[in-house]
Protein backbone atom coordinates (compact mmCIF):
# COMPACT_ATOMS: atom_id res chain seq x y z
CA UNK A 1 0.00 0.00 0.00
CA UNK A 2 0.94 3.70 -0.78
CA UNK A 3 2.28 6.39 1.55
CA UNK A 4 1.05 9.66 1.72
CA UNK A 5 4.67 10.64 0.23
CA UNK A 6 3.74 8.20 -2.61
CA UNK A 7 0.61 9.63 -3.09
CA UNK A 8 1.51 12.54 -3.00
CA UNK A 9 4.63 12.15 -6.18
CA UNK A 10 1.58 10.55 -8.34
CA UNK A 11 -0.55 13.77 -7.43
CA UNK A 12 2.14 15.96 -8.20
CA UNK A 13 1.22 18.14 -4.97
CA UNK A 14 2.88 18.30 -1.99
CA UNK A 15 3.13 15.58 1.10
CA UNK A 16 0.75 18.53 3.14
CA UNK A 17 -1.96 18.75 0.74
CA UNK A 18 -1.92 15.05 0.56
CA UNK A 19 -2.31 14.88 4.52
CA UNK A 20 -5.02 17.86 4.77
CA UNK A 21 -7.46 15.43 1.81
CA UNK A 22 -6.59 13.17 4.75
CA UNK A 23 -7.43 14.84 7.52
CA UNK A 24 -10.99 16.21 5.94
CA UNK A 25 -10.04 19.73 5.79
CA UNK A 26 -11.45 22.77 3.31
CA UNK A 27 -8.57 23.83 2.39
CA UNK A 28 -7.91 22.12 -1.01
CA UNK A 29 -8.97 22.46 -4.70
CA UNK A 30 -11.80 20.56 -5.39
CA UNK A 31 -10.44 19.46 -8.37
CA UNK A 32 -7.03 18.78 -6.66
CA UNK A 33 -9.04 17.18 -3.77
CA UNK A 34 -10.55 14.26 -6.12
CA UNK A 35 -7.58 13.21 -7.45
CA UNK A 36 -5.57 12.52 -4.21
CA UNK A 37 -9.09 10.46 -3.47
CA UNK A 38 -8.79 8.73 -7.05
CA UNK A 39 -5.31 7.81 -6.35
CA UNK A 40 -5.87 6.60 -2.99
CA UNK A 41 -9.01 4.85 -4.02
CA UNK A 42 -7.39 3.14 -7.16
CA UNK A 43 -4.28 1.77 -4.93
CA UNK A 44 -6.32 0.79 -1.94
CA UNK A 45 -4.57 3.48 0.10
CA UNK A 46 -5.69 3.71 4.16
CA UNK A 47 -4.55 6.50 6.74
CA UNK A 48 -2.97 5.11 9.60
CA UNK A 49 -5.47 4.68 12.67
CA UNK A 50 -2.99 5.44 15.34
CA UNK A 51 -1.44 8.55 13.09
CA UNK A 52 -5.45 9.86 13.08
CA UNK A 53 -5.44 9.33 16.64
CA UNK A 54 -2.50 11.29 17.67
CA UNK A 55 -3.58 14.59 15.19
CA UNK A 56 -7.04 14.47 16.42
CA UNK A 57 -6.02 14.34 19.98
CA UNK A 58 -3.20 17.48 18.75
CA UNK A 59 -0.40 15.22 20.69
CA UNK A 60 2.99 16.84 20.63
CA UNK A 61 5.47 14.81 18.96
CA UNK A 62 9.04 15.73 19.32
CA UNK A 63 11.75 14.56 16.69
CA UNK A 64 15.34 15.19 18.26
CA UNK A 65 18.16 16.06 15.09
CA UNK A 66 21.74 15.75 16.20
CA UNK A 67 24.49 17.03 14.22
CA UNK A 68 27.69 17.53 14.65
CA UNK A 69 28.83 21.23 15.86
CA UNK A 70 31.04 21.91 13.01
CA UNK A 71 31.72 25.72 10.95
CA UNK A 72 31.77 22.64 8.20
CA UNK A 73 29.00 24.29 5.51
CA UNK A 74 28.21 20.54 5.02
CA UNK A 75 26.37 20.29 7.93
CA UNK A 76 23.78 23.03 6.79
CA UNK A 77 22.79 21.25 3.80
CA UNK A 78 21.58 18.36 5.96
CA UNK A 79 19.99 20.76 8.35
CA UNK A 80 18.21 22.23 5.38
CA UNK A 81 16.81 18.84 4.16
CA UNK A 82 15.70 18.52 7.92
CA UNK A 83 13.47 21.89 7.96
CA UNK A 84 12.32 20.89 4.75
CA UNK A 85 10.52 18.42 6.16
CA UNK A 86 9.86 19.96 9.45
CA UNK A 87 8.43 22.66 7.75
CA UNK A 88 5.84 20.08 6.19
CA UNK A 89 4.71 18.60 8.48
CA UNK A 90 4.44 21.37 11.00
CA UNK A 91 0.30 20.59 11.02
CA UNK A 92 0.85 17.11 12.60
CA UNK A 93 2.02 18.65 15.88
CA UNK A 94 5.74 17.34 15.48
CA UNK A 95 8.35 19.37 16.60
CA UNK A 96 11.75 19.20 15.30
CA UNK A 97 14.51 19.84 17.35
CA UNK A 98 18.04 20.50 15.83
CA UNK A 99 20.75 20.24 18.47
CA UNK A 100 24.16 20.54 17.10
CA UNK A 101 26.54 18.63 19.32
CA UNK A 102 30.71 18.38 19.27
CA UNK A 103 31.73 15.06 17.81
CA UNK A 104 32.49 13.49 20.99
CA UNK A 105 30.38 10.38 22.62
CA UNK A 106 30.29 12.37 26.16
CA UNK A 107 29.02 15.18 24.74
CA UNK A 108 26.21 13.16 22.32
CA UNK A 109 25.56 10.67 25.12
CA UNK A 110 24.48 13.91 27.65
CA UNK A 111 22.81 15.25 24.88
CA UNK A 112 20.65 12.16 24.36
CA UNK A 113 19.82 11.85 27.90
CA UNK A 114 19.01 15.33 27.89
CA UNK A 115 16.78 14.88 24.72
CA UNK A 116 14.87 11.87 26.24
CA UNK A 117 14.19 13.54 29.53
CA UNK A 118 12.11 15.52 27.21
CA UNK A 119 10.04 12.59 25.98
CA UNK A 120 11.20 12.16 21.97
CA UNK A 121 9.24 10.36 20.33
CA UNK A 122 12.50 9.46 17.36
CA UNK A 123 15.72 10.47 17.61
CA UNK A 124 18.37 11.40 14.11
CA UNK A 125 22.17 11.65 14.82
CA UNK A 126 25.58 11.73 13.25
CA UNK A 127 27.12 9.22 15.57
CA UNK A 128 30.96 8.93 16.67
CA UNK A 129 32.63 5.68 17.17
CA UNK A 130 32.25 4.70 20.94
CA UNK A 131 31.72 1.70 22.10
CA UNK A 132 29.50 3.51 24.80
CA UNK A 133 27.43 5.71 22.68
CA UNK A 134 26.39 2.59 20.94
CA UNK A 135 24.95 0.91 24.14
CA UNK A 136 23.58 4.59 24.70
CA UNK A 137 21.38 4.65 21.29
CA UNK A 138 20.39 0.70 22.17
CA UNK A 139 19.14 1.69 25.08
CA UNK A 140 17.17 4.23 23.23
CA UNK A 141 15.42 1.87 20.96
CA UNK A 142 15.08 0.05 23.89
CA UNK A 143 12.18 2.41 24.93
CA UNK A 144 10.52 2.37 22.00
CA UNK A 145 12.32 5.23 20.57
CA UNK A 146 13.12 4.73 16.55
CA UNK A 147 16.42 5.58 15.64
CA UNK A 148 18.19 6.83 12.56
CA UNK A 149 21.60 7.46 11.85
CA UNK A 150 22.14 10.17 9.42
CA UNK A 151 25.41 10.65 6.99
CA UNK A 152 27.42 8.14 9.37
CA UNK A 153 26.90 5.04 11.01
CA UNK A 154 28.38 3.06 14.07
CA UNK A 155 30.10 -0.46 13.47
CA UNK A 156 28.73 -3.35 15.24
CA UNK A 157 25.99 -1.66 16.29
CA UNK A 158 23.01 -1.82 13.76
CA UNK A 159 19.57 0.35 13.76
CA UNK A 160 16.38 -1.59 14.23
CA UNK A 161 15.23 1.56 12.35
CA UNK A 162 18.02 2.62 9.57
CA UNK A 163 21.33 4.29 8.13
CA UNK A 164 20.18 7.23 5.81
CA UNK A 165 23.06 8.28 3.82
CA UNK A 166 26.05 7.15 1.31
CA UNK A 167 27.69 4.07 0.92
CA UNK A 168 30.94 5.49 1.72
CA UNK A 169 32.97 2.38 1.21
CA UNK A 170 31.89 2.78 -1.97
CA UNK A 171 32.33 6.46 -2.28
CA UNK A 172 36.58 5.62 -0.99
CA UNK A 173 36.79 3.38 -4.04
CA UNK A 174 34.87 5.85 -6.24
CA UNK A 175 37.83 7.76 -4.78
CA UNK A 176 40.46 5.56 -5.71
CA UNK A 177 39.28 4.79 -9.51
CA UNK A 178 39.37 8.86 -10.04
CA UNK A 179 42.76 8.98 -9.16
CA UNK A 180 43.91 6.26 -10.84
CA UNK A 181 42.42 7.33 -13.76
CA UNK A 182 44.25 10.65 -13.50
CA UNK A 183 47.52 9.85 -12.60
CA UNK A 184 47.65 6.61 -14.88
CA UNK A 185 48.26 4.61 -11.85
CA UNK A 186 51.09 6.03 -10.57
CA UNK A 187 50.94 8.35 -7.33
CA UNK A 188 52.20 9.34 -4.27
CA UNK A 189 49.42 9.82 -1.78
CA UNK A 190 48.73 11.91 1.14
CA UNK A 191 45.12 11.95 3.27
CA UNK A 192 43.23 14.36 4.58
CA UNK A 193 40.68 12.77 6.62
CA UNK A 194 38.54 14.66 8.85
CA UNK A 195 37.26 12.60 12.13
CA UNK A 196 38.98 9.00 12.55
CA UNK A 197 35.98 8.23 15.05
CA UNK A 198 33.39 8.88 11.98
CA UNK A 199 32.67 5.38 10.13
CA UNK A 200 31.77 7.53 7.34
CA UNK A 201 35.33 9.47 6.88
CA UNK A 202 36.62 5.52 8.06
CA UNK A 203 34.98 3.78 5.29
CA UNK A 204 35.72 6.13 2.57
CA UNK A 205 39.68 5.20 3.49
CA UNK A 206 38.55 1.82 3.78
CA UNK A 207 37.27 1.66 0.47
CA UNK A 208 40.23 3.94 -0.88
CA UNK A 209 43.47 1.71 0.51
CA UNK A 210 41.45 -1.56 -0.32
CA UNK A 211 41.04 0.08 -4.02
CA UNK A 212 44.84 0.65 -5.23
CA UNK A 213 46.32 -2.69 -3.17
CA UNK A 214 45.58 -3.40 -6.70
CA UNK A 215 48.05 -0.69 -8.44
CA UNK A 216 51.03 -1.21 -6.95
CA UNK A 217 52.30 2.21 -8.67
CA UNK A 218 49.77 3.92 -6.22
CA UNK A 219 51.62 4.46 -2.65
CA UNK A 220 49.77 6.27 0.56
CA UNK A 221 52.69 8.24 2.39
CA UNK A 222 50.76 9.70 5.40
CA UNK A 223 47.62 10.42 6.84
CA UNK A 224 46.24 13.18 9.10
CA UNK A 225 43.26 13.87 10.81
CA UNK A 226 41.42 17.74 10.88
CA UNK A 227 38.34 17.45 12.31
CA UNK A 228 36.66 19.17 9.61
CA UNK A 229 38.72 22.19 10.53
CA UNK A 230 40.02 24.68 8.07
CA UNK A 231 42.70 26.15 9.95
CA UNK A 232 43.50 22.97 11.14
CA UNK A 233 43.43 21.37 7.32
CA UNK A 234 45.91 24.47 6.44
CA UNK A 235 48.26 23.71 8.37
CA UNK A 236 48.64 19.92 8.31
CA UNK A 237 48.78 20.07 4.49
CA UNK A 238 51.21 22.64 4.24
CA UNK A 239 53.41 20.48 7.19
CA UNK A 240 52.64 17.29 5.05
CA UNK A 241 53.63 18.86 1.56
CA UNK A 242 56.51 20.71 3.05
CA UNK A 243 57.86 16.93 4.63
CA UNK A 244 57.15 15.02 2.06
CA UNK A 245 58.09 16.21 -1.26
CA UNK A 246 57.45 13.03 -2.44
CA UNK A 247 53.72 13.38 -2.35
CA UNK A 248 52.02 14.40 -5.89
CA UNK A 249 48.90 13.63 -5.22
CA UNK A 250 45.69 14.11 -2.05
CA UNK A 251 42.77 12.25 -1.20
CA UNK A 252 40.76 14.98 0.89
CA UNK A 253 38.20 12.66 2.63
CA UNK A 254 36.06 15.13 4.85
CA UNK A 255 35.74 19.01 5.43
CA UNK A 256 38.44 21.47 5.89
CA UNK A 257 39.00 21.21 2.09
CA UNK A 258 39.18 25.24 1.53
CA UNK A 259 42.09 25.28 4.02
CA UNK A 260 44.01 22.45 2.15
CA UNK A 261 43.11 24.28 -1.01
CA UNK A 262 44.96 27.37 0.05
CA UNK A 263 47.90 25.34 1.57
CA UNK A 264 48.53 23.35 -1.84
CA UNK A 265 48.25 27.06 -3.43
CA UNK A 266 50.33 28.21 -1.26
CA UNK A 267 53.16 25.52 -2.06
CA UNK A 268 52.69 25.53 -5.97
CA UNK A 269 53.36 28.86 -5.89
CA UNK A 270 56.66 28.29 -3.98
CA UNK A 271 57.76 25.13 -5.99
CA UNK A 272 55.79 25.32 -9.14
CA UNK A 273 54.64 21.45 -8.84
CA UNK A 274 51.44 20.54 -9.24
CA UNK A 275 49.17 17.52 -7.65
CA UNK A 276 46.18 15.45 -8.48
CA UNK A 277 43.26 16.28 -5.94
CA UNK A 278 40.13 14.83 -5.15
CA UNK A 279 38.15 15.63 -2.51
CA UNK A 280 34.53 15.44 -1.51
CA UNK A 281 31.27 17.40 -1.07
CA UNK A 282 29.78 20.33 -3.31
CA UNK A 283 30.09 23.41 -1.36
CA UNK A 284 30.56 26.63 -2.36
CA UNK A 285 34.68 27.21 -1.32
CA UNK A 286 34.81 23.26 -2.66
CA UNK A 287 33.28 24.50 -6.28
CA UNK A 288 35.94 27.38 -6.62
CA UNK A 289 38.96 25.21 -6.06
CA UNK A 290 37.29 22.51 -9.24
CA UNK A 291 37.15 25.88 -11.59
CA UNK A 292 40.78 27.15 -10.83
CA UNK A 293 41.68 23.11 -11.44
CA UNK A 294 43.54 22.52 -7.78
CA UNK A 295 40.87 19.92 -7.70
CA UNK A 296 40.53 17.39 -10.17
CA UNK A 297 37.45 16.09 -8.89
CA UNK A 298 34.78 16.30 -5.59
CA UNK A 299 32.11 13.43 -5.10
CA UNK A 300 29.21 14.49 -4.01
CA UNK A 301 26.43 12.92 -1.73
CA UNK A 302 23.28 14.32 -1.63
CA UNK A 303 23.32 16.20 2.03
CA UNK A 304 20.03 17.81 1.61
CA UNK A 305 18.27 14.78 0.66
CA UNK A 306 19.84 12.90 3.56
CA UNK A 307 18.40 15.07 6.09
CA UNK A 308 15.07 14.85 4.19
CA UNK A 309 14.79 11.42 3.86
CA UNK A 310 16.19 10.81 7.44
CA UNK A 311 13.13 12.87 8.27
CA UNK A 312 10.62 11.54 5.92
CA UNK A 313 11.34 8.02 6.96
CA UNK A 314 10.48 8.93 11.14
CA UNK A 315 7.54 10.58 9.89
CA UNK A 316 5.95 7.83 7.89
CA UNK A 317 6.57 5.42 10.82
CA UNK A 318 4.69 8.30 13.86
CA UNK A 319 1.65 9.15 11.55
CA UNK A 320 1.06 6.12 9.30
CA UNK A 321 3.02 3.32 11.25
CA UNK A 322 5.55 2.21 8.62
CA UNK A 323 8.89 1.24 8.95
CA UNK A 324 11.67 1.85 6.07
CA UNK A 325 11.39 -1.06 3.51
CA UNK A 326 15.31 -1.35 3.94
CA UNK A 327 17.61 -1.16 6.79
CA UNK A 328 20.07 0.92 4.97
CA UNK A 329 18.54 3.57 3.00
CA UNK A 330 21.58 5.00 0.09
CA UNK A 331 21.52 8.47 -1.68
CA UNK A 332 23.72 8.88 -4.92
CA UNK A 333 27.45 8.90 -5.69
CA UNK A 334 27.57 11.66 -7.70
CA UNK A 335 30.95 12.76 -9.68
CA UNK A 336 31.61 16.30 -10.48
CA UNK A 337 34.58 17.76 -12.22
CA UNK A 338 35.20 20.82 -13.64
CA UNK A 339 32.99 20.73 -16.72
CA UNK A 340 29.73 20.08 -14.53
CA UNK A 341 30.77 21.35 -11.51
CA UNK A 342 27.51 24.16 -11.82
CA UNK A 343 24.76 21.94 -13.02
Amino acid sequence: MLTQNQVAKLAGVSRSTVARVVNNSTDVNPETRDRILGIMKEHGYRPNKAGQVLVNQHKKLKVACMIIQSDNPFYDQINEGILQQADEFEQYGIEVIIEKVPFIAEEQIKAIDQLCSENISALAIQPTIDRSLCDKLKEVEEKGIPVVTINTDLPNYQSSFCYVGNDFYVCGQTAANLMQLFTNGKCNIGILTGFKKAKSHADRIAGFTDYIKNYTGMKVVCLEENRDDDMEAYYLTKTMLREHSEIDSLFLVAGGVYGSGKAIKDVMSETGKNYTVISFDDIATTRDLVREGIIKATICQQPVRQGNMALSVIFDYLIEGRKPQYNRLYTDIQIKVKANIDF
